[in-house]
């Protein structure tokens, strides 16, 4: 997007504009921690219409130490940053520790007369909200109201955002993006493969609200109903306890957990997969769900969040209610069963994640969310 672009679709057009992303740092991994990666990544594209990036790692809250380095390291290097040249920033925000440090640093900011973009990546923020203290919930909603700017990374989270904020106005609805995935797209169409044991894939954080036990659950059903099918897991958390689950369902013998993946070892786990299944009961967005698209994996996910914005039901993949077992399996057993149905599913899948989700198409999105923020007459209060 060019200047003459940007003024016809409404964004305002102003020098360079200097934003400091404020997330999760210091070894931390997927979540916010990869939506930086991805916008790390596109300094120069951004730069090229005069957005400069800088990023700002902050310690979790997981140990007395990391509070202890937050208090006496994250902010005075957080004050210096706030005495340089900086335009906008930009707080990514979850639950927990992940609010209470960038609501901190957010007040800190407000003080220099900073503008700010509050971006909310939690699915699962309302229930968080909800359940805290009067002063969590005053501060949630002094947060997004005093910021000059709301992202949300799905219209469900969107949704979500203008009740805290009062109103629709300063929000912008961003998706997430996926680079490596997007240039591994362009490569040979997938095909039908009935020669090779098929397996679902499931890329992301092994914890409860995944939706986990229910996927092994769908498992055994399916080995009751004499469908053998793989499940390949990748990704952190606790490993020994989703093998007792795995042990419990009877199919320990057809789960693999293949760990953390990176670069071409996470791209062959999504390309020879004959479905991508994530049944979460949250989801803001779902990025491991998006890069199977790009690869052109039809999904099963659920009818939350992020979801509803990425998989166009019955077009390219299925969307259920969380915890629909039953009805997860019967979604799995249709593509199982037709392999020609999961590659042309899984077309479509590519070519939504193509048109909507492009490195271009985002970074114009938020290059006019900023240009917007720069021409509001001053930070709001």
């Amino acid at each position: 997007m060019n200047k003459k672009d940007a003024e016809r679709s409404g964004c305002g057009v102003s020098p360079v504009v200097r934003v400091l992303h404020v997330g999760p740092g210091w070894g931390q991994r997927g979540g916010i921690a990869s939506v930086l990666a991805e916008l790390a990544g596109e300094r120069e594209r951004f730069a090229a219409q005069e957005i400069l990036f800088s990023f700002f790692e902050t310690h979790g809250f997981q140990s007395i130490k990391g509070v202890l380095s937050f208090l006496l390291l994250d902010i005075p290097r957080f004050f210096v940053a706030m005495c340089g040249d900086v335009n906008i920033v930009h707080f990514h925000v979850s639950v927990r520790g992940s609010f209470y440090r960038k609501y901190m640093l957010y007040l800190l900011a407000r003080l220099f007369g900073k503008k700010a973009a509050f971006h909310l990546h939690a699915g699962n923020f309302e229930r968080f909200v909800v359940g805290s203290s009067r002063v969590i919930r005053d501060a949630a909603s002094r947060f997004a109201r005093g910021a000059d700017a709301a992202v949300a990374v799905s219209s469900a989270i969107g949704d979500e955002v203008s009740r805290y904020r009062g109103t629709r106005d300063g929000l912008y609805v961003i998706g997430n993006t996926a680079r490596m995935a997007q240039a591994a797209s362009h490569a040979i169409p997938r095909k039908a493969n009935r020669n090779t044991p098929p397996y679902i894939a499931f890329v992301g954080r092994l914890a409860e609200g995944k939706g986990i036990d229910d996927l092994m659950k769908a498992l055994a059903i399916l080995a009751d109903r004499g469908v053998h099918v793989g499940l390949k897991l990748a990704g952190g958390g606790d490993l020994d306890r989703w093998k007792r689950a795995a042990s419990a369902h009877r199919v320990d013998h057809s789960v693999e957990f293949v760990g953390w993946l990176e670069g071409e070892e996470k791209l062959s786990l999504y390309r020879n997969a004959r479905v991508f299944c994530m049944p979460s009961h949250f989801e803001s967005f779902g990025i491991s769900t998006l890069e199977a698209m790009f690869l052109g994996v039809p999904v099963v996910g659920t009818s939350v969040g992020g979801f509803l914005d990425l998989v166009e039901d019955e077009r390219t993949g299925y969307l259920v209610s969380p915890g629909d077992v039953e009805r997860l399996v019967d979604r799995i057993h249709i593509l199982l069963d037709n392999p020609d149905l999961a590659v042309r599913m899984g077309a479509e899948a590519a070519k939504r994640a193509c048109s909507r989700y492009s490195v271009e198409k985002i970074a114009d999105q938020y290059v006019c969310c900023y240009r917007n923020v720069m021409a509001l007459p001053g930070g709001k209060r």
